[in-house]
């Protein structure tokens, strides 16, 4: 029978936080579709459940957004909906829209808004707050 040391040096052993942090496909990320549409912002999932997100409408200064929720989050002086949502799409975490698909119910109950051909942004969100680059959505 092997006897085991009864103690280990601290060379031999692996810290947790030395760790290499798992790699992102265990972690994988999940895809919403940001639509501008009719003054609002909208998003939906991957269960097609619709959400409003907040305003989105053309200012003096230029498209302008403010969404709802705890904290404001608005930007203002975009050339377009279009990039508006692309900035919208890097600027919310997993966290936040994850809490208003808990929080909002589904439009779908009421009169759906009609987002077919509404300026639409892609967003992969990593639950662990890190998002991939927005990708504009297939027309």
């Amino acid at each position: 029978m092997t006897s085991r040391p009864s103690h280990t040096d601290a060379t031999d052993a692996t810290d947790a936080t030395d760790a290499a942090p798992p790699p992102a496909e265990s972690h994988p990320a999940h895809t919403f579709t940001l639509y501008a549409s009719g003054g609002r912002v909208y998003a939906s999932n991957v269960r097609d459940k619709l959400i409003d997100l907040g305003a989105l409408a053309p200012q003096a200064q230029g498209w302008a957004y403010q969404l709802d929720g705890d904290g404001r989050v608005e930007a203002e002086g975009f050339d377009d909906a279009r990039q508006a949502l692309a900035h919208i799409a890097a600027s919310i975490t997993f966290l936040y829209l994850d809490g208003q698909f808990t929080a909002l119910q589904d439009l779908g109950d009421r009169a759906r808004p009609d987002v077919r051909g509404a300026p639409q942004i892609q967003v992969a969100l990593d639950p662990r707050g890190q998002a991939r680059p927005a990708i504009d959505a297939a027309a």
